[in-house]
Order: C-alpha cells, then sequence, then structure tokens
C-alpha cells in the first residue's frame, strides 16, 4: 500500500476525510438542517457520509468505526431508528454514541468515522 496521503474538501481549519494506506478517516459530519428533529439531522448526516465515502470509491458496508456524539442521551431512540434504516445489517461498524456538547444548541448529531477503501 502507498503511503500516500490524500485529503478531500478542505478548508484551512479541516478535510473532511483523508485517506492514507487504504483507511478512509471522515472528520466530524454534521447537519445541513438545524431546524430537523434528531432523527432526521441524523439520516442527513449519514447521507454525507454516503457521499463522502462514494468519492473514495467506497461505501457504508466498508466502515470500521463509527463514533455517534449526541448532545442528549434522551435522542438516542432517534439516532438509532435513522442508523437502523441505513446501516448494512451485514456489515456493522465498531460504534459507540456519546453525550457531548455539540456545535450549537441546533447540532442534533455528529459522526466521525473510518472505513476502509
Amino acid at each position: 500500500m502507498s503511503n500516500t496521503i490524500r485529503r478531500w474538501e478542505c478548508d484551512p481549519k479541516l478535510s473532511d476525510m483523508v485517506e492514507h494506506t487504504g483507511i478512509l478517516y471522515l472528520a466530524g459530519q454534521i447537519p445541513e438542517n438545524p431546524a430537523a428533529n434528531t432523527r432526521d439531522q441524523t439520516a442527513e448526516v449519514l447521507g454525507l457520509i454516503d457521499r463522502l465515502l462514494a468519492k473514495a470509491g467506497s461505501d457504508k458496508s466498508k466502515l470500521l468505526s463509527a463514533i455517534i456524539f449526541i448532545p442528549d442521551m434522551r435522542d438516542k431512540l432517534q439516532v438509532e431508528e435513522a442508523w437502523l434504516a441505513w446501516a448494512d445489517p451485514k456489515s456493522v461498524p465498531a460504534r459507540a454514541v456519546v453525550e457531548a456538547r455539540l456545535l450549537s444548541n441546533d447540532t442534533r448529531v455528529e459522526i466521525v468515522c473510518t472505513a476502509a477503501k
């Protein structure tokens, strides 16, 4: 495998995705629609993850791990509903759901993940 590092969707602060030795590292993805409920924000973020993985020639079946941050554990059921509708049941990654303060009060979910290419 190559030691080349490739970066996607960069700005001065971060890259949305970085590839090294066949592993894709995705920065925390947050929803663009702050008015949506937790379930819909989660579904939106999962769609953003699909889009990024596709840019590198990968997909959700190759996810290795995911860390889901939510500001209130009482919203976990909504996250689970969106996740289960989206995830490949034969290829679920290692995963954690963590309660944390997020970017704004309207941000209900942030997901960081790692995938194979």
